[in-house]
């Protein structure tokens, strides 16, 4: 009778332990890196970034099956990334903003192959 008290006990525990695991890592990621813009490279690659910069042009394509996005272009002249949104922002253009995404150094997005570009979860016009 022990010996089964003893394991559902040790069964119980393992299960804890993975269930807090499964939440740990969910929560790290994410959390996004919050990156200056003229510091995105390689290393950065796949990780979740939030970046404040200028939006300085933003345009309503459409992917290789049809599917509608939003690419906004954000930085400085020598330093610029592409924004890749599935949803349109709101009059960011020539105000700053507050992008939180994936960073992909070289990927596809919409069919389509880029550089140094951000899929956004949130764009956030920045107020004041």
């Amino acid at each position: 009778m022990k010996n089964i008290y003893r394991i559902l006990t040790a069964a119980s525990l393992a299960v804890i332990s993975i269930l807090f695991l499964m939440t740990y890592t969910v929560l790290a990621k994410e959390l996004p890196l919050l990156v200056d813009i003229s510091e995105l490279s390689e290393a950065y690659d796949g990780k979740r970034v939030a970046v404040m910069a200028w939006a300085r042009s933003a345009q309503h394509m459409r992917g290789r099956l049809g599917s509608e996005y939003v690419k906004t272009e954000i930085g400085e002249e020598e330093t610029t990334v592409t924004v890749f949104s599935a949803f349109p922002p709101y009059n960011v253009v020539n105000n700053r903003v507050i992008v939180q995404g994936v960073y992909h150094h070289r990927g596809r997005y919409a069919g389509f192959l880029a550089d140094h570009f951000i899929v956004a979860d949130t764009v956030f016009r920045e107020w004041g």
